[in-house]
């Protein structure tokens, strides 16, 4: 299984996003948080965020997929969270280095209910993430324009140069920003108003 996560949502700036319509770095398959699972603030960086995507999985192999034939590819989908690094993050790309020590490491990748859906309605999608810490909570909801670009395009212009398989995951409008996460909060995470994972935060 391959995972490919769309990062346009992550550089500032319309010149590269003009040059590259889909800029997508490559996550490791280790980094899924087996669902239920809680998920280990790591102690590498000072701070983590839940970011909010769309997991996307395909459900046939494909090379070189023309929009309009992207829905045959799209088996279902599901919410999902990646708990990046900001600063960290933010220090990478200002050194023109690689991200993957801030959005790629051991277990930081934590996907719902893989669900199936019209393909037309995917791109409108509601992701919510409700964080739970002892007596008070805090709610945030990633979903107006934010698959950027379409989960069409995504799949057409990943599959000009890698050839997609049955099982890869295509990781949509990857927040650009997150609640931060602390050890003994709560998290739930929903698709379009319906629970899809919850787990704890230690």
């Amino acid at each position: 299984m391959t995972i490919y996560a769309i990062v346009n949502n992550l550089i500032n700036g319309s010149q590269n996003q003009a040059d590259f319509p889909a800029i997508w770095t490559l996550i490791s398959g280790a980094c899924i948080l087996q669902g239920g699972n809680p998920f280990f603030v790591p102690d590498f960086s000072p701070r983590f965020e839940a970011r909010l995507a769309l997991a996307a999985k395909i459900g046939k192999l494909g090379k070189g997929i023309a929009p309009r034939f992207a829905h045959r590819y799209v088996a279902s989908v599901a919410p999902c969270i990646i708990f990046a690094a900001p600063d960290l993050l933010k220090s990478l790309q200002e050194k023109g280095l690689p991200w993957t020590q801030a959005l790629s490491y051991d277990k930081c990748l934590a996907i719902g209910k893989f669900t199936e859906i019209p393909f037309s309605e995917i791109d409108d999608c509601k992701i919510n993430l409700r964080i739970e810490y002892s007596d008070s909570s805090y709610e945030t909801e990633w979903n107006e324009n934010f698959i950027h670009p379409t989960v069409a395009d995504s799949i057409s212009l990943i599959s000009v140069d890698n050839t997609l398989k049955t099982g890869d995951l295509i990781l949509l409008g990857l927040a650009p920003e997150g609640p931060s996460v602390l050890p003994g909060q709560r998290a739930t995470l929903c698709l379009n108003g319906t629970e899809s994972l919850k787990f704890n935060i230690r």
